[in-house]
């Protein structure tokens, strides 16, 4: 028996010490800031892993379309067995073994089977191709640039998803901080109201409102609860981090001032940094680029070759060995209208690359202008719903004054405490829309960065 009630308290030892560690687990997250955030987003954020990776890997297109500047030296070793009377007469010639008795009519028509083994070295060398190579090259190297530009657009997307998320866990805080005043607002409604039913001033009518008041509170505050763990799991996605990891969100939804500017600068701004639109840029040139590469097509190339080979009866005996050099002249003359075809193809791609530019330029006015207009609408969101909250929480110390004095209903009570609390969530709203807005403001113009005000406030 002692046995038992020994093991049993050592379970329920072992169990409280998991309790506590599990909680230290939880509540042992270091404080995060939102510049904590976007740097630990811009370090471990697949989006931004998999635009770097593709930039690392379109630089390479660079040294690969370089390389046709250069001579190719390729080497290759093979073995042939056979009896073909042309193939074992002219490899007797190439191993310079051929002697007067390979004359023979018998031998010349039915010669015995001959080994060759072939060492050869080949080298090629473009002299002119028409200014191919140089178009290819300055292919690559736009088409890097444009990769640059993607991953800078890629990682101002990634902060501004970051910026959001946080916000929302800030949001998701104070709505908890919100709701929980409400429980207790509600709580204290449902004590008058059972004072008041026993001093017999109130009817039961009154006690039943106050409890379904509470209960509506009691529901909110899960919900807000709710939030905040959806927001951290939605925190640590757009990080780059298990959405089971601790998140300890530091600092309160409070009131900044952000500089706007005017419309007509932002706009102009964001033609000159946008990366996307430096992108549709990058594309206008390479299409005029791929037009003179089809052009390039119709016109004569010249090459270099040359090639040395080494043609022995076994691998280890030494034999012929012969050399060629020479140059070849190549223009098509006829290629089933190819050539015009690619050429009109890029033509079209040209066009096509100027008509997308025009449309992301008016695409990118319209989104400066609608994240500017949100911009402005929020600040005067906030400075109308501070007032407004203000007003709310007074109207409840009178109500409420007048309640416990018998001059107004249950309703009116209950009334001014959803008033005050809506009236305080549409300022926290309205602050959130705020600072959120002047994000997407940087995020239209291009401006959007891990040093920028968006984030440093």
């Amino acid at each position: 028996m002692r046995y038992r009630q020994a093991l049993l308290l050592a379970l329920m030892i072992l169990i409280s010490g998991m309790g506590t560690i599990r909680a230290q687990t939880t509540s042992g997250a270091k404080p995060l800031t939102l510049q904590d955030a976007v740097a630990v987003a811009l370090k471990n954020n697949p989006t931004v892993q998999a635009a770097d990776a593709y930039a690392d890997a379109v630089k390479e297109g660079i040294t690969i379309a370089a390389s046709g500047r250069l001579p190719r030296l390729d080497f290759s070793e093979g073995v042939v067995r056979g009896n073909n009377p042309v193939y074992v007469f002219g490899s007797l010639l190439t191993q310079r073994q051929f002697a007067a008795q390979n004359f023979e009519l018998g031998f010349l028509n039915t010669p015995p089977p001959l080994d060759n083994f072939r060492t050869q070295f080949t080298a090629s060398m473009p002299l002119w191709d028409a200014g191919q190579t140089s178009r290819r090259v300055r292919d690559a190297r736009l088409e890097a640039k444009s990769a640059a530009h993607a991953g800078d657009r890629t990682r101002q997307e990634v902060i501004f998803n970051v910026i959001q998320a946080y916000l929302d866990g800030l949001l998701a805080r104070e709505n908890v901080r919100v709701a929980q005043a409400a429980v207790d607002a509600a709580q204290a409604d449902l004590g008058r109201a059972q004072a008041r039913q026993e001093q017999g001033l109130a009817v039961p009518s009154d006690l039943l409102s106050a409890q379904v008041q509470l209960a509506q509170a009691q529901e909110n505050l899960l919900r807000a609860k709710n939030a905040v763990a959806l927001a951290d799991a939605a925190l640590n996605v757009a990080m780059g981090l298990s959405e089971e990891a601790p998140v300890a969100v530091e600092g309160q939804l409070g009131e900044v001032t952000f500089q706007a500017g005017m419309l007509e600068e932002r706009q102009a701004k964001a033609l000159q940094a946008r990366p996307d639109f430096q992108q549709a840029e990058i594309g206008n040139q390479r299409a005029a680029n791929g037009v003179r590469m089809a052009r390039a097509e119709f016109l004569p190339k010249v090459n270099l070759f040359g090639s040395w080979e080494e043609d022995n009866q076994t691998f280890l005996t030494r034999g012929g060995n012969n050399w060629a050099l020479g140059a070849t002249l190549t223009f098509n003359l006829f290629d089933g209208g190819s050539n015009r075809a690619r050429l009109k193809e890029s033509q079209a791609r040209q066009r096509q690359a100027e008509a997308l530019r025009s449309q992301l330029l008016s695409a990118i006015r319209l989104q400066v202008r609608q994240a500017f207009l949100n911009l402005t609408t929020a600040r005067d969101r906030v400075d109308v719903s501070r007032g407004a909250a203000s007003q709310a929480e007074e109207s409840l110390r009178i109500i409420q004054n007048r309640y416990e004095a018998g001059l107004a209903t249950i309703t009116d009570l209950l009334r001014a405490e959803t008033a005050r609390t809506a009236a305080q969530r549409s300022f926290l709203n309205a602050m959130f829309d705020y600072r959120l807005g002047f994000a997407a403001l940087e995020l239209a113009t291009g401006e959007l960065a891990a040093d920028s005000q968006a984030v440093a406030r």
